[in-house]
């Protein structure tokens, strides 16, 4: 069947895109009034909805807040290689964790690097169990974290000497790269803080060498292509993003805190950045 005539190639693609998009945004904010800009949910859903004067700078405007910003596309991200938690939860019973997550800037220089540095520290709450464990005490835990780690935002300055701490009794087993012996106790005692526990230093250990790391390790072909080697133990200063709790049982993980750019969804304290 031919095109009627006077097809709008545009109207037709905005109308289909703002059909299927609005949808969604109505879905994801369903329990937020249309036409409403007075509490922060509302005013982000009415800034999400494409409406039908809009030309096409404004319509991918709203498609990126919505899927990007207030993290609907989580779907698109890398897939991440570990044991699905069914099977590792099948015969491991273990204590909720924490887990503190940290990156490094996106603004700031990378290109000696495949990709901004990461990082990660894990907890064990060994007064808890997933029986025991609560929303409300979830929420008294984001609380903390978000006092230690996000008001102001908490920088672990990553380098290339192993620092640990390991205090099982009280569920800390870290195994941190810093710059320095200093940097790792310091990093050390603001993760006890978010249970008031006292640091010892019976229970650390920091490994010194003369070794250097290089920032610019090479190339190596990977798949037919020459691509960059991974910079080993980059010094470099990574930023809390943030934090979540896994429970035993419990497939997804309670979204504690999370910085105001980050893409979760539910998150008990979120912290806009200054």
């Amino acid at each position: 069947m031919p095109l009627p005539t006077n097809f709008n190639e545009f109207e037709h693609l905005q109308d289909l895109v703002r059909r299927e998009h609005n949808k969604a945004v109505r879905l994801y904010f369903k329990n937020q009034s249309d036409d409403d800009i007075s509490t922060p949910k509302s005013s982000l859903k009415h800034a999400c909805l494409i409406k039908d004067e809009d030309n096409a700078a404004m319509t991918q405007m709203r498609l990126w807040l919505f899927e990007i910003t207030c993290g609907h596309a989580q779907s698109l991200q890398a897939p991440m290689y570990a044991i699905p938690v069914q099977e590792l939860q099948r015969d491991v019973k273990f204590k909720p964790q924490v887990k503190l997550y940290f990156r490094e800037r996106l603004d700031q220089d990378t290109t000696d690097r495949i990709s901004p540095a990461r990082g990660e520290i894990t907890i064990r709450l060994m007064n808890e169990s997933s029986d025991t464990i609560s929303r409300a005490k979830a929420v008294e835990l984001a609380r903390d974290i978000k006092r230690e780690f996000a008001a102001p935002v908490f920088i672990w300055e990553k380098g290339w000497y192993k620092f640990t701490y390991l205090d099982t009794q009280h569920g800390y087993d870290l195994r941190l790269f810093v710059k320095s012996k200093p940097e790792g106790i310091r990093v050390a005692r603001q993760v006890l803080q978010i249970q008031g526990h006292s640091f010892n230093d019976d229970y650390l250990s920091f490994v010194d060498h003369e070794r250097s790391y290089s920032l610019n390790p090479g190339t190596h072909r990977v798949y037919g292509k020459t691509i960059k080697k991974p910079v080993q133990r980059p010094r470099v200063d990574l930023r809390f993003r943030y934090a979540q709790l896994l429970i035993w049982g419990q497939t997804t993980a309670v979204n504690l805190v999370a910085m105001s750019e980050v893409g979760l969804k539910s998150v008990i304290e979120r912290v806009y950045d200054s």
